[in-house]
C-alpha cells in the first residue's frame, strides 16, 4: 500500500520545501515474498552554490532498482556481513529493501533516494563558455579554495631549551 501523494510530499518537504516532484515507482511480483521495485524520481533541492554562495534549484533525476523481501528480525547472537568498503561492492545488479508485513512506505523509502542525491558540495553545471550558469564566474584555472596566512606559532618544547640546569 503506497498511500496518498500527499503524504510522499510531507515526507519529502524537509529535502524538497515545496518544490515539484514526478515520481514513478513500479512493483511487480517474483516469487512468493519477493517483489522488483523500479522506477524514477525527479525533483529540484533548494541548495546554496558551494563556489558563490548564491541559492539555486539543484536537478535530482535519479532511477533505482531494488528487490524488496520481508524484513526478518535478527537473533540475539545473530551478525551481517558486509562488504569491507562501499567500493568493495558490486554495483551490477539491485540493491535489496525490506518491507514489514504488507506495507512498504514509499514515502520514506522516495525521501533516502532524494537525500542519498544531494551533492556534497553543490553547484550549477558549466555553461558553454565554461562559466558558472548561475554567477557567471570562469571556472577554468580558478581555485575556489580559501587559505589564510596562519602566524608561526612557538612550540610548547621551545621552553626547554631555554632552561639552565
Amino acid at each position: 500500500v503506497f498511500g496518498y501523494m500527499d503524504d510522499h510530499l510531507a515526507r519529502l518537504a524537509d529535502l524538497i520545501g515545496d518544490m515539484d516532484y514526478e515520481a514513478r515507482v513500479f512493483v511487480r511480483a517474483l516469487q512468493p515474498g519477493t517483489y522488483d521495485l523500479t522506477g524514477s524520481i525527479k525533483t529540484q533541492l533548494p541548495e546554496e552554490c558551494s563556489r558563490c554562495g548564491l541559492d539555486f534549484k539543484f536537478p535530482i533525476n535519479e532511477t533505482f532498482h531494488e528487490l524488496m523481501i520481508p524484513g526478518s528480525t535478527l537473533p540475539r547472537d545473530g551478525k551481517y556481513t558486509k562488504a569491507n568498503h562501499y567500493s568493495d561492492e558490486n554495483h551490477a545488479g539491485p540493491s535489496v529493501v525490506e518491507y514489514e508485513g504488507h506495507h512498504f512506505n514509499a514515502g520514506e523509502y522516495l525521501h533516502e533516494v532524494v537525500g542519498l542525491a544531494s551533492p556534497y558540495n553543490p553547484a550549477p553545471e558549466a555553461d558553454e563558455n565554461g562559466a558558472c550558469r548561475l554567477c557567471k564566474i570562469p571556472l577554468n584555472n580558478r581555485s575556489f579554495g580559501y587559505d589564510e596566512e596562519m602566524p608561526e606559532v612557538e612550540s610548547p618544547f621551545a621552553a626547554l631549551k631555554k632552561l639552565k640546569i
